[in-house]
């Protein structure tokens, strides 16, 4: 900025003084001068120059209220959780069950029943010879329509017979009608590989086709279902009156 020389100022300043425009004084001019010059531009920066607007606050979403659970949920959670050494017995369980059902059931009639194992022995080794419904064979016995029960009045007379049959028998006849031991009748062969129930079972058998009531309700038969049901032995059964005359012992019913 270029310095006025002093005396343009006070000849400025006298001028000023006689148009009535105030001055005079020798601090004036510089603060007349200058003020102006100086305000203006702040003024108008100031007006210019908006104030910053104040953001408005935001309000923070209100959290949801928690919700209970159902009762059922509750109560689940509240359950006691299953042990993992109780898995191996959960899937146990249907064949326990099952198990369990088949022991209430009633047996079936098996191999161990006496008129199946009776039939089913009799099958096996006696109708080759006396034929399949006991009518007979060549020269053996008839033993169906009642000829076995006019031979054998006592079935433990039979059963001593099918023991020992022609070879052990030990008196020259058998029977209650007294037939010749290898007569007409042929060879009777020792059955000494058949078990007490066995024999017991078959002697039911041929005795029922013969036309005999083999009931187990028949009080008469208790013993020889006892015997082919394996409660008791032949020896127990004891020997029948005729074989026990014929010489038969208790020691040759044990085969």
């Amino acid at each position: 900025m270029t310095e006025i020389p002093e005396h343009l100022l006070k000849r400025s300043r006298e001028r000023r003084a006689a148009l009535g425009l105030g001055g005079g004084g020798s601090d004036d001019a510089p603060a007349s001068s200058d003020a102006p010059a100086a305000s203006v531009p702040a003024t108008t920066a100031a007006a210019a120059a908006p104030a910053p607007a104040t953001p408005a606050p935001v309000e923070a979403p209100k959290p949801e209220p928690v919700r209970p659970d159902p009762p059922y949920i509750q109560a689940a959670k509240r359950r006691k959780r299953i042990p993992f050494w109780a898995l191996p017995v959960l899937a146990a369980l249907p064949l326990w069950g099952y198990v369990y059902v088949r022991t209430l059931e009633p047996p079936p009639a098996g191999a161990d029943d006496p008129q199946v194992m009776g039939a089913t022995t009799f099958a096996a080794n006696c109708a080759s010879c006396h034929g399949g419904t006991g009518g007979g064979v060549g020269n053996a016995p008839q033993l169906s329509d009642g000829k076995v029960l006019e031979t054998f009045t006592d079935w433990r007379d039979q059963a001593a017979w099918v023991r020992l049959g022609t070879k052990n028998w030990p008196s020259a006849n058998y029977g209650d009608t007294e037939k010749p031991v290898g007569g007409s009748g042929g060879t009777m062969p020792s059955w000494t590989t058949l078990t007490d129930q066995q024999i017991a079972a078959v002697v039911l058998h041929e005795r029922q086709i013969s036309g005999a009531d083999m009931s187990e309700t028949n009080p008469d038969n208790a013993d020889i279902y006892a015997v082919a049901r394996g409660e008791k032995t032949l020896v127990d059964a004891g020997l029948g009156p005729v074989s026990e005359a014929d010489g038969v012992t208790e020691a040759d019913l044990g085969g």
